[in-house]
């Protein structure tokens, strides 16, 4: 079942609905802070959750805060109301499913809807326009895409049916046996096909066949990151009397399923074979981070687990807990290692996110990813690596929502995954609330920022990347001053500058050091600086230069 949209309304600062098309493997919600993003993404996971604490809908927190009072006086049932639906399709297997659960196979075109109100009710529907119904219905019956124009246009089934049987008896008065038989097919296809178009008369067995097809959907986010020691004892005594977990020790969990192991597996007397289950998982996880983390390919996670004294009674008696330690080795640095938590933030929520990932990686269930704003701890260079693991590795396995504001989390190549998030609501008119919609130019600059930054830094490396000489000037007008004298000189049968030299406005004088510093090492760059030689900005593009022969 593939996730083809979503609509979000009456939800935080989303007033009238917004629906929003979901891509077949990746799709980018690009927008400033408390643009929305988050919003979406919090809404979606409610629907039907496959990880975290934060699954319920709260009226009174999460319903617009400035309409409450006035709407409940209108509505007195506002926990009616459904802050997200679901659109999806299904796929062959899908439609296989609904087929043996309402005894016929269901009219191509069909969609298949799931909603969950403030009161946390869960609804599950399916959903076809009558005309792809009554085309459905005919190309079986008849082995004919030419639908007659007398099936098509009706408002309900019922009319669609009793066309067919109208035209039907018609057809078997003048004799035409055969066109009888298809007409009858289909008015009878028609009726089988009715509960999916019109949600009448669908049974519990029915409903519960359409609820098991939509998938769950994952959500990390930075309070998700893997603690440095989390007590084992403490967790599994929680979980066995199914108390919700804190979403940092659930990461835990998920990295302990990963080994196949329980937190109650490690307090029995057999945990250091346990522990050698947990290892193996470790080396698992830090080959797959290894692909996509460059920043220092030689650190490896190490988990260990010790039994630490946590309470001593009057008498003496000792009370011990088994905890888990989760370690780093740095094999750059003597293989020394160091707890989790101390390490850099960008490698903490990079492992983190593969090791609550885990459980779901090569699971065969449907499942859903969303990233709420990944990676904004990582350096530029490790956000564009794990964009790319986005794109293609986890969109071509798993449907994955991701939100940014960051230049380096956007790919400019995949324009058409992006959609943009704006908050219209002003003070005066809070109702206006959030827009979202693909980016366009013409819409509000902070929103589309990322991408603009994102589609400039592309451009500029194509630029400076390239081969031959470049000759850094200050601004624009030394640019178009040296062309025109360079035209005019060959003109005139004389030598202007070389074709092949690539003249790169460097934005004023005062970024030239920091252009020749930084581009010099790769390039061959020639610097053109106004004023006398002996000039302070003429000494500081001298030093960047000496610097990059170093």
């Amino acid at each position: 079942m593939q996730l083809r949209a979503i609509t979000v309304q009456m939800f935080h600062n989303f007033v009238e609905p917004q629906r929003i098309e979901i891509e077949p493997d990746v799709t980018c919600l690009v927008g400033k802070n408390e643009s929305g993003k988050t919003t979406i993404l919090k809404a979606l996971h409610r629907l039907k959750p496959a990880n975290g604490s934060d699954t319920k809908f709260n009226l009174t927190t999460e319903y617009p805060r400035w309409r409450l009072a006035a709407d409940r006086r209108k509505n007195p049932d506002l926990a009616a109301v459904q802050p997200i639906v679901a659109e999806f399709e299904p796929d062959d297997k899908d439609l296989a499913i609904l087929g043996d659960a309402f005894g016929v196979r269901p009219p191509a075109g069909i969609r298949v809807f799931a909603s969950k109100s403030y009161s946390n009710g869960y609804f599950v529907w399916t959903a076809c326009s009558v005309d792809r119904a009554v085309a459905s219905a005919w190309s079986t019956a008849a082995g004919d895409d030419e639908t007659p124009a007398f099936l098509l246009g009706h408002n309900k089934l019922t009319g669609a049916i009793a066309a067919a049987r109208t035209n039907a008896h018609g057809l078997q008065d003048s004799g035409d046996t055969a066109g009888t038989k298809v007409l009858t097919t289909t008015a009878s296809l028609l009726e089988k096909y009715d509960p999916f178009v019109s949600r009448t008369a669908v049974t519990p067995e029915q409903t519960a066949a359409i609820a098991a097809l939509v998938p769950k959907f994952f959500y990390f986010s930075q309070y998700n990151v893997l603690p440095g020691e989390v007590d084992l004892t403490n967790l599994a005594a929680r979980l066995e009397a199914h108390e919700a977990p804190a979403d940092p020790e659930r990461t835990v969990v998920a990295l302990l399923a990963h080994a196949g192991e329980k937190p109650s597996d490690f307090l029995d007397e057999n945990y250091d074979s346990r522990k050698a289950e947990l290892q193996a998982a470790s080396v698992d996880l830090s080959r797959q981070v290894s692909k996509y983390w460059r920043q220092n390919s030689d650190l490896t996670v190490v988990f260990d687990t010790d039994n630490v004294i946590v309470q001593t009674d009057p008498a003496g008696n000792q009370t011990a807990h088994r905890f888990l330690k989760v370690e780093l080795r740095d094999a750059r640095h003597g293989d020394v290692e160091t707890n989790f938590s101390t390490r850099s933030n960008g490698f903490q929520w990079f492992f983190s996110f593969f090791a609550a990932f885990s459980e779901y990686r090569d699971s065969n269930d449907s499942v859903v990813v969303l990233l709420d704003e990944p990676g904004m701890s990582l350096h530029g260079d490790a956000q564009r690596d794990f964009v790319r693991y986005i794109f293609d590795e986890l969109g071509r396995s798993k449907q994955t929502i991701y939100t940014t504001h960051s230049q380096n989390m956007v790919d400019p190549t995949r324009y058409e995954k992006l959609r943009a998030a704006h908050d219209r609501a002003t003070r005066e008119n809070p109702d206006l609330g959030v827009v979202v919609t693909l980016p366009s130019l013409s819409a509000d600059r902070a929103t589309i920022l990322p991408i603009e930054s994102a589609l400039g830094y592309s451009l500029s490396r194509h630029l400076f990347l390239g081969s031959g000489q470049h000759l850094a000037v200050e601004g624009s007008s030394d640019s178009v001053y040296l062309q025109r004298i360079t035209e005019h000189l060959d003109a005139h049968g004389r030598h202007g500058l070389d074709p092949r030299l690539e003249m790169i406005p460097v934005g004023g004088a005062d970024n030239m050091p920091a252009f020749v510093a930084l581009l010099g090492r790769r390039l061959k760059v020639s610097a053109l600086v106004d004023g006398a030689s002996t000039s302070s900005k003429l000494d500081r593009v001298r030093a960047a230069a000496r610097a990059c022969a170093v």
